[in-house]
């Protein structure tokens, strides 16, 4: 019983023990939550701090550097103000015999300009109505090239326009000159003036920039003269290309409608002529122009190669008509002939060969008919 009281007494001192303990702990559990959160709001508090401490700092500083810009513009705006009273000032007190002769010429200068504006617009005005006349006679060519039809516009006189283009070179060539001479007189006129003036005087400042200006406008205006006289040359030689091409083509043109027109007689002269009721005579036939055997002509358009037996050559469609029409009165049917535009002259034939033998064979076989008697044999190479 001793024994069990004692043990009884014992674990009830340790359970007593233990709660102590606990509550114990406990209590520092809470106390060091408490000192947790008292030391998060401080924190919380001191950042809270620091951030409306850096937004003021940043605000003061904001405002001081517009401050200082505003005391800045105002500095220089004064700054300006007063350098412009003392520009003027020092204009009227400036104003001496050099700075009235140079503001003289400056206005002379501003006619002189003036004109030489005229010229230029005038040569640019002459040089694209020359690029336009090129255009539309190109346009012409190509267009007539392709099988289209576009009224040409008439050559203009060659001539009278470049009469009219180097009289306006002429003109620009002294404007030119009267502008670099007025221009070397302003700039003797402010050397003397810097002599007795400071260089950066208002005055001189204001010349010089002047003076500049003229110099720039001056090389602007020859470098635009140089490029419209380098347009022209181009515009010329493009042209006298085109005006080739034209008379080219006009030249086709005619001998295609010559062709039509020969072809038309032969067709004609065939259709209406009639079997003569009495046979002719040699003499009945003009064969025109006496041939050598074997002439070689070339380049006869609308014929092909070969070896031709001609019976008689003419340079007038009224004297080829005539053998032809006879030649068919007399039964040759088959009659026609080629035109040589380098002579101008008309070939009548009958027969063609591939071959000289062939030729040779048929000439020497072409019997006694009164069509045959100056017959030759021409060869055409194309």
């Amino acid at each position: 019983k001793k024994q069990a009281a004692e043990e009884k007494a014992r674990a009830e001192e340790e359970a007593r023990q233990a709660k102590l303990a606990a509550e114990a702990k406990a209590k520092a559990d809470a106390e060091a939550l408490k000192a947790q959160l008292a030391a998060e709001a401080k924190a919380k508090a001191d950042a809270e701090a620091l951030q409306k401490k850096q937004a003021a700092e940043e605000k003061a500083r904001a405002e001081e550097e517009a401050r200082q810009a505003k005391l800045a513009a105002e500095a220089k705006a004064k700054a300006d103000a007063e350098a412009l009273q003392a520009k003027l000032a020092a204009e009227a007190a400036a104003k001496d015999e050099t700075a009235k002769a140079i503001d003289n010429l400056t206005q002379s200068l501003e006619g002189v300009g003036k004109v030489q504006t005229d010229l230029l617009a005038q040569f640019k005005a002459t040089v694209a109505n020359k690029q336009k006349d090129l255009n539309d006679l190109k346009e012409e060519n190509d267009l007539s090239e392709k099988g289209i039809y576009k009224e040409p516009k008439p050559f203009k006189s060659v001539a009278a326009e470049n009469s009219q283009i180097e009289a306006l070179k002429i003109q620009i060539a002294e404007a030119n000159t009267s502008m670099k001479n007025e221009i070397a007189k302003l700039t003797n006129l402010y050397n003397e003036r810097v002599k007795k003036f400071p260089k950066n005087d208002p005055l001189n400042r204001a010349y010089l920039e002047k003076i500049n200006e003229l110099k720039a406008a001056q090389l602007k205006m020859e470098l635009e003269g140089a490029a419209l006289l380098s347009d022209l040359e181009r515009i010329k030689t493009e042209t006298e290309i085109e005006r080739k091409r034209r008379i080219k083509r006009a030249a086709y043109e005619n001998d295609q409608g010559r062709y039509a027109q020969d072809l038309a007689a032969l067709k004609r002269i065939k259709e209406t002529t009639k079997a003569s009721n009495t046979p002719l005579t040699a003499s009945d036939f003009d064969f025109g122009e006496e041939q050598s055997n074997m002439q070689i002509i070339k380049n006869i358009k609308n014929s092909e190669n070969g070896y031709y037996l001609i019976l008689a050559v003419h340079n007038s469609v009224e004297k080829r008509d005539e053998f032809l029409t006879k030649a068919v009165a007399a039964g040759r049917s088959d009659i026609n002939f080629f035109y040589n535009v380098t002579t101008s002259k008309y070939y009548i034939y009958y027969e063609k060969f591939d071959g000289l033998q062939e030729a040779t064979k048929a000439l020497e076989a072409k019997g006694n008919k009164p069509y045959n008697g100056n017959m030759a044999i021409v060869k055409v190479e194309n």
